[in-house]
């Protein structure tokens, strides 16, 4: 993105992004028992494909994140 584009505001002001991505997060059960394949078995973690790895390390931050705008997200009802 340039930097004029970067610089200009929205309309009704500017984008929390952090925000955003921590009302979005929604906890996924099937994340949750890769982190902890990837905790239990790393051997059998790391044979998985690049994209379901790289997947849970999204989620992950998306969960940091949520944690971080004050959202619980050890529940499963997020």
């Amino acid at each position: 993105m340039s930097e004029a584009l970067r610089r200009f505001g929205f309309m009704d002001g500017r984008r929390d992004k952090g925000q955003i991505r921590a009302d979005a997060f929604k906890r996924d059960e099937r994340m949750e028992a890769l982190a902890t394949l990837r905790d239990s078995r790393p051997e059998v973690f790391e044979k998985l494909g690049t994209t379901v790895r790289m997947s849970l390390g999204y989620y992950e931050n998306d969960k940091k994140i949520a944690a971080e705008h004050g959202r619980d997200a050890t529940k499963g009802s997020n």
